[in-house]
């Protein structure tokens, strides 16, 4: 049954669920004007914001004995597995990579050349294919906080992490009769080695459309990398120049003295970029191998684009990159590549001087700081950033111990303030928002229900299907319905999706808490039957009743243990919390008098507690 259906009578009964924990803050210190968290409320939060799952009823019993336990389990927390998957939604988001919706590239192989076995994506669905690219990045990203490596590699490593699909698409060493799916490789072509500024994704998601002469790419760069953004920077653009008119806008961007003010530091650092291909699309890549992956020059023909954008370049391997482009902004009277007036060669010596550039320190602690406080890098205070800043650059950059720091600050455990005139809420406090690889992450550690669904077509894979005709298979198989905007709801429930909803939303809406609610329900329907059907010491929440207990008094023990397993709240069995609850489960068995479907209400219900949404 899905929550938004539930009768008025439950649905009054569960507003009571919403009051706050009586633990969530005490009376503020008569000299405090802030309410703060309690200490396991702010395990809670660091749970949530560093892996994305709550804490577990041992660890919160721990807190509430000892609350000096807080460090080290947060410590603990970016010791495990689900730490690395915050990491790489964090950095998807600053990055905009996961764009399901964006096509594809084909999977299809490349004509062989000689007695070569073919290279290609044939044997590849659209959901390994996907997976296989926007992943490359992130594991990089991943694999520098883990390992405790210096998070200034992220701009200076000299090796990448590839799986099979990316081996296959830009031709990259792998081996591929390794048990291990990503593997530590290096780009093979003549791009310069420099972390996320030799990926291949990331200048796919960040292309470069006519005379935009890769200053898109170079912004993104700047706002995300030193948080530099040319597009904030307050400047009145005169009229008369005909945008549409490449060459004007590059005379312009000389000597107009408005466009100047942006385009003397954009354009050099932009210029850095010209070896990558503008664009490499799903149309290009499938035309280039119906073509046969050579270009005709017969009759006088020439490539439209120039000599660097053949049907060759296109095929399997892609070859994204171009060492004799990196120097066409010279016929643009383009002005010479530099880093904010620094020469530097090539992209390796770029990625070196934005290591060495203090903003790219202070940059990074406000990108991790603003992520896990649901708040914009800029508006991190000041005094909060520097701070960070000088233990991040102490540590060596050392990334997961600045995850740590920041989660532990007392700002991030401020929730209200009694005298917000005069003592705003800091950046990082107040309430914060589930996300939905959050939520999604919650619900199966506390369930083991992941929202999957297939929603191909029947004839995705099939020869009469035009487009599999041209591109090949358009079978994505199982997707997670929150961690997609093509099949799912991922935009829909506060995330992004890489393309046209670039910020995340950080707020209660009718779409999120309606995607929340069918999630609930699912979920709540299979951790019941699964329980159920397992000894009681295997079971995930529902480990004190059977399918037939009835009496009263052991719904409510349970009942209270799933208070504290599911909202991190102690409670009694016959505490007035309790007494709400039960008046759902009540509810349930007087419309259908069987316990099993009396707890899948009751558990949809607390899987969509206020509690479950903020916290």
């Amino acid at each position: 049954m899905r929550a938004f259906a539930l009768p008025i009578a439950v649905l009054a009964a569960l507003s009571g669920l919403s009051s706050c924990n009586g633990d969530a803050g005490g009376a503020p210190a008569p000299s405090d004007p802030y309410v703060r968290l309690s200490a396991t409320d702010r395990l809670v939060r660091a749970s949530i914001a560093l892996r994305g799952v709550r804490p577990s009823t041992v660890d919160l019993q721990a807190v509430q004995a000892d609350p000096t336990k807080l460090e080290g389990l947060v410590h603990d927390y970016t010791l495990t597995p689900e730490f690395g998957l915050t990491i790489k939604d964090m950095w998807a988001e600053i990055l905009q990579l996961r764009n399901d919706t964006f096509l594809q590239l084909p999977a299809l192989d490349s004509p062989p050349l000689a007695d070569e076995d073919p290279l290609g994506l044939a044997a590849y669905d659209l959901q390994e294919i996907y997976e296989g690219t926007t992943e490359e990045p992130l594991r990089l990203v991943e694999y520098i906080v883990t390992n405790d490596l210096p998070f200034t590699d992220l701009v200076t490593a000299q090796y990448a992490l590839v799986d099979d699909v990316t081996a296959n698409m830009y031709g990259v060493p792998y081996d591929f009769e390794s048990a291990e799916k990503w593997q530590m490789s290096a780009w093979h072509d003549e791009r310069p080695k420099a972390g996320i500024l030799s990926s291949a994704q990331v200048f796919r998601r960040w292309e470069s459309n006519g005379s935009n002469f890769h200053r898109a790419r170079a912004n993104m760069v700047a706002r995300e990398l030193i948080c530099e953004d040319f597009d904030h920077r307050d400047i009145l653009v005169p009229g008369g120049i005909d945008i549409a008119d490449e060459a004007a806008v590059a005379y312009a961007v000389r000597t107009e003295t408005a466009c100047i003010g942006c385009h003397q530091a954009l354009d050099p650092l932009a210029g850095y970029f010209w070896g990558y291909k503008q664009l490499i699309h799903r149309n290009f890549v499938g035309q280039s191998i119906d073509m046969g992956c050579e270009f005709d020059w017969s009759n006088g023909a020439v490539p439209e684009f120039g000599a660097s954008y053949l049907y060759e370049y296109y095929c399997y391997p892609i070859q994204q990159y171009s060492a004799p482009d990196e120097f066409l902004w010279q016929q643009w009277g383009l002005p010479e590549p530099s880093y904010y007036g620094t020469p530097a060669r090539d992209l390796k010596e770029v990625g070196e001087l934005i290591a060495d550039d203090p903003r790219f320190s202070e940059c990074q602690v406000r990108q991790f700081y603003g992520y896990y406080g649901q708040v914009d890098p800029t508006e991190v205070d000041i005094g909060t950033a520097l701070d960070l800043q000088a233990s991040f650059e102490d540590s060596g950059f050392d990334a997961r111990q600045l995850a740590i720091d920041s989660v532990l600050r007392d700002e991030f455990a401020i929730l209200r303030s009694n005298d917000p005139v005069n003592f705003p809420v800091p950046a990082g406090g107040g309430l914060l928002t589930v996300r939905p690889e959050q939520y999604a992450r919650i619900v199966e550690d506390l369930t083991g229900w992941r929202w999957m669904a297939v929603g191909d077509q029947a004839d995705c894979n099939s020869g009469s299907n035009n487009t599999v005709q041209v591109y090949g298979n358009q079978c994505w198989g199982e997707v997670d319905l929150s961690d997609s905007d093509l099949y799912g709801f991922r935009a829909m429930s506060g995330g992004i999706d890489g393309v046209t909803v670039s910020r995340p939303t950080h707020t209660a809406t009718p779409t999120k808490l309606l995607t929340m609610s069918a999630l609930a329900a699912d979920a709540a329907g299979y951790v019941v039957t699964n329980d159920f059907a397992l000894p009681a010491t295997s079971r995930r929440l529902l480990w004190a009743v059977e399918s037939s207990t009835v009496d009263e008094a052991s719904i409510r023990a349970q009942l209270a243990q799933l208070h504290l397993r599911i909202l991190a709240e102690f409670v009694a069995a016959d505490s007035p919390q309790v007494d709400l609850s039960y008046g759902v489960f009540a509810f349930a068995m007087s419309e259908n008098p069987d316990p099993a479907a009396a707890w899948k209400l009751t558990l949809t219900a607390m899987l969509q507690d206020p509690r479950m949404t903020f916290f």
